[in-house]
């Protein structure tokens, strides 16, 4: 009998040490998540160091709200050992996947335990189930993968279930180790995941109906009180958690509207929870697959097939819970419940929510099958054994199909640590392969330690260690960047390479007019670019081209066509040319095989708005609504949406009524030009001036509002006499701002004269020629600023300065452009010089500020 209780033991110690070994062969030094598991890392170690829960990557070190502070707290340890080693947060997570597994082991067993006068010749039996459900759960692509980046789903599961296993063990009779153990574990348990709140109101509303559960409740206490302080905190320092973001879409969207996105958000995690019973399974895109490089195959069958399964298989858990109401069933039901509910009002749409209900929902179906096949008869041996016989072969080929999906992740990253040099060239892996650590190992050689980055990804700062801003450069435009940049006073941006072709507006590499953004390193995925003044406030040709990303996508694409990450960049790059009919083929061929994502969906919907099938693009955005990770979209999708409904609506009105007036599409032109010049698309600006130019009896209302768009095009390019042509154009048709920049480009060239001279030493240096250049400089730097092109004010009065030293009119607007670039060495000089010349000056306590600000360096 001994031997028949140890063999299922030794099973599951062998399990555990294969799955060890598997997730050890999956460590690198890439976090693949972010911000969260760099942010993580960082706090855990900003709570080691004593400086509290805050934010040690941001400038002035202020309090940190967003995220709650467990995870921080388990990965403290191995701050202490060695903070930013990303092996050592592996390996705590790794610990708790390794608790996990044995826990389930531990509470199926407890769920199947036989009553006392049960067969001792079928005792044994019960221990296989336990066995097969933690085979399951670590077969699981799902667990092998976040089993080894540093997110707190895996430590939020195991938590979890040690506090149904207490509950299981000791439900009417407590100890005080008891007690204490599950109260620690019940406060904890929030804090690795706000939604963990679900199980303390779960164990709540069991505990308070029954009197001999009252003692539990001490523990659901300490937790609602923990947690409600913890919201306290936040509040008072006037920053938003989960919580009150959920609050906030709930008080936007209305009672209606709420409603409809709850029922759309459950049916979504259902779909969410089916994939992850079933990995692979047909018409999800799991999350795992960025870290495959070849195509990753879908299991075999429509997808109804597999939502039935899940379906079925939730029911007959749910039927277990009930059946083990005894053993904590009821508290399990009831976690379901509130989770489903919580989720359904959750403001972000993630698959990865429903991965820790997975270990919860398998551990009762044990139970669920044996009280079910109890009410029913068997009256064929033969057929209840062909039967077993089925189900075994389906469960054989179901757990190879997850083995061989694992072994995809582990060669590819065997092939990463392996093929060091070649790896990125040859197998073109997505851009969660990129080496954001070794990018920032070059930061911390080649920087100055105040320097300030704007990142992609928040692991660059863990080894580069210094100050930085998360930013999202797909979405961000070139106002929307600049501000950015002004805001932080960033000296370097670090994004994907250029293989990522949307990762970046790449156009700004060339044809910014307020920097000069210059790559300084471009290696293993990520690029450095390092920003300057752009001193001429011209374009530049010499890192991009109009079609190189649309050429990179193409290479990419027909490389690997079914790499979900290309998929994606190849459609936003037949967008951006204006492909419409050939996007919109594309993505439906994607849909018949389906491959469905929320960016390919958001794309088609607006390919058919440019291609005026409105109808179409409204069922594409409403099914986007309903998808994972559209809260990134959101802002996209509503525009559109509402664009569709407005121009369609607008289309049943009379013809007569809806016919366009010649200067409206002038003026759309016109307002299209504008737009592109102000996000410093030039040649695009250029494109459409010179058509509407070349039809003038079309545009006979604006022709000197075309003549002047485009002389600042060609400024922009360097082309002053082009330039002066239309101005002088525009300027006889009587355009006022044409005559404004007439007026300053002959101050330029007075300006011009004055400071060659100077420098040759052959100008005239009297009192009154000084105090009137420095009037016409001020007046030419402003206007330099007030165009775009500040860095063109900074030169001017850079070389100012060189031939009227000590000027403290001069030295001040020096030192105002210094300091919008961020040039701190360079603004320190100029400080020390107007203390000495003007130290009464009250401006210079400001600008001092603003520089000791500037100078802060983290305290990694």
């Amino acid at each position: 009998m001994s031997s028949m209780i140890r063999s299922p033991k030794t099973g599951l110690i062998a399990l555990l040490i294969v799955f060890s070994s598997l997730a050890v062969a999956r460590w690198n030094q890439l976090y693949f998540f972010t911000p969260d598991s760099a942010r993580y890392v960082m706090m855990a170690k900003s709570l080691v160091s004593g400086a509290g829960y805050r934010l040690i990557d941001t400038p002035g070190e202020p309090l940190y709200a967003h995220r709650p502070p467990g995870m921080s707290l388990l990965l403290s340890p191995a701050a202490l050992i060695a903070p930013y080693n990303i092996l050592l947060a592996k390996a705590t997570v790794l610990l708790t996947a390794l608790a996990l597994i044995t826990l389930l082991y531990l509470y199926v067993m407890r769920l199947q335990e036989p009553s006392p006068d049960a067969d001792p010749r079928h005792s044994r039996h019960f221990y296989w189930p336990a066995f097969l459900i933690a085979f399951l759960i670590a077969i699981n692509p799902y667990t092998l993968f976040f089993s080894t980046i540093v997110m707190s789903e895996i430590p939020f599961m195991a938590c979890s279930l040690a506090i149904l296993f207490l509950l299981a063990n000791r439900q009417d009779r407590p100890g005080k180790t008891d007690l204490l153990l599950f109260t620690g574990l019940l406060v904890f348990l929030p804090f690795l995941r706000t939604i963990g709140i679900a199980l303390v109101l779960a164990v709540g509303c069991w505990a308070i109906i029954r009197r001999q559960r009252w003692p539990w409740l001490s523990g659901v206490a300490c937790s609602l009180l923990a947690t409600g302080i913890w919201m306290v905190r936040n509040s008072a320092l006037e920053h938003s958690g989960y919580a009150s973001v959920a609050l906030k879409e709930l008080q936007s969207q209305g009672i209606v509207g709420t409603l409809m996105s709850i029922m759309q958000r459950c049916t979504t995690h259902f779909e969410s929870f089916c994939q992850k019973l079933f990995p692979d399974m047909p018409g999800s895109t799991p999350r795992y697959t960025r870290m495959i490089l070849d195509e990753n195959a879908l299991l075999p069958g429509p997808t109804w097939i597999y939502l039935a399964i899940g379906a079925l298989v939730l029911i007959l858990s749910c039927y277990g819970m009930l059946k083990r109401r005894q053993q904590g069933g009821t508290v399990a039901l009831l976690y379901l419940i509130f989770s489903l509910g919580i989720l359904s009002l959750w403001p972000w749409m993630q698959q990865r929510f429903t991965l820790p209900l997975i270990p919860v929902a398998l551990a009762f179906i044990p139970a669920g099958w044996n009280a079910f096949v109890g009410h029913i008869e068997v009256a064929r041996p033969m057929t209840r054994k062909v039967s077993l016989a089925m189900f075994s072969i389906l469960l054989l080929l179901y757990c190879g199909w997850q083995i061989k999906t694992d072994a995809s992740l582990i060669s590819a990253n065997l092939k990463m640590i392996s093929q060091a040099n070649q790896f990125y060239t040859d197998q073109l892996p997505p851009n969660q392969f990129s080496h954001w650590n070794a990018a920032g190992d070059w930061i911390k050689q080649h920087t100055r330690p105040d320097s300030r980055l704007i990142t992609r990804r928040a692991d660059v700062a863990t080894t580069g260690q210094r100050y930085q801003r998360l930013n999202f450069f797909e979405t961000t435009n070139a106002e929307k960047l600049h501000q950015a940049i002004q805001d932080f006073s960033a000296n370097y941006l670090v994004t994907f390479s250029r293989d990522t072709v949307s990762a970046f507006p790449w156009h700004l590499l060339d044809q910014d007019l307020v920097y000069r953004m210059t790559p300084v390193y471009d290696e293993q995925g990520v690029m450095i670019l390092k920003l300057e003044p752009n001193r001429t406030g011209t374009i530049r040709q010499e890192y991009w081209n109009a079609d190189d990303s649309l050429k990179i996508a193409k290479k990419a694409i027909e490389r690997f066509p079914h790499r979900l990450s290309f998929q994606v960049a190849f459609t936003q790059q037949l967008f951006e040319a204006g492909h419409y009919a050939e996007l919109i083929e594309y993505v439906e061929q994607l849909q018949e095989q389906k491959i469905e994502d929320v960016r390919l969906t958001n794309l088609l919907a607006w390919s058919y708005i440019k291609t005026k099938r409105y109808q179409k693009a409204i069922r594409e955005f409403e099914r986007a609504f309903s998808m994972p990770d559209q809260k990134m979209l959101r802002r996209d999708l509503v525009q559109g949406i509402n664009l569709a409904q407005e121009t369609l609506q607008a289309s049943y009105q009379p013809t007569s009524e809806k016919q366009p007036s010649e200067d409206v599409i002038e003026n759309k032109d016109l307002q299209l030009a504008k737009t592109y010049l102000r996000l410093s698309y030039i040649q695009k600006a250029e494109q459409i001036l010179s058509e509407a130019l070349n039809q003038p009896a079309s545009y006979q209302n604006h022709q000197a509002e075309l003549h002047t768009l485009l002389a600042k095009v060609y400024l922009a390019e360097g082309r002053k006499t082009e330039a002066l042509a239309q101005l002088d154009l525009a300027f006889q048709s009587g355009n006022s701002e044409a005559r404004q920049l007439l007026d300053m480009l002959e101050l330029e060239a007075r300006v011009e004269v004055f400071l060659k001279n100077r420098e040759n030493n052959h100008d005239d240096k009297s009192t009154q020629q000084t105090t009137v250049i420095l009037q016409e400089l001020g007046a030419l730097a402003q206007f330099y600023a007030n165009t775009g092109v500040p860095g063109k004010a900074l030169s001017l009065i850079e070389r100012a300065n060189t031939c009227l030293p000590n000027e403290p009119q001069l030295l001040k607007l020096l030192l105002k452009y210094q300091l919008f670039y961020a040039l701190i060495p360079e603004a320190e000089e100029t400080l020390l010089q107007l203390r000495k010349l003007a130290p009464h000056d009250p401006d210079l306590a400001e600008r001092a500020e603003m520089i000791e600000w500037r100078k802060q360096t983290p305290r990694f």
